[in-house]
């Protein structure tokens, strides 16, 4: 009668799952209809270090170049910022 009775799976169950199985979660890619990419979330980084650091095979995570690589992220997020202000401004 035991083995009958199913247990009620657990959040961390759950997630250590789809860990498991290697599912990328928390993402949206929205396309037009003409397979053109209109918004994808997370963004995409786009300086050329961090796309220099996902080809490097190197173990563990170096504090340096990610400290480098989040500056140069920060500079084009404060012009995308600054573009949405004075948009909202017009």
């Amino acid at each position: 009668s035991k083995s009958k009775i199913k247990k009620k799976t657990t959040k961390t169950q759950e997630a250590k799952k789809i860990l498991k199985k290697k599912f990328k979660v928390n993402t949206k890619i929205v396309f037009t209809e003409d397979g053109e990419l209109v918004q994808q979330w997370p963004p995409v980084q786009k300086s050329n270090l961090a796309q220099a650091d996902e080809e490097d095979d190197a173990s563990g995570i170096n504090l340096d170049k990610a400290k480098e690589i989040l500056r140069e992220e920060d500079k084009f997020d404060k012009e995308e910022y600054r573009k949405k202000v004075k948009e909202k401004h017009r």
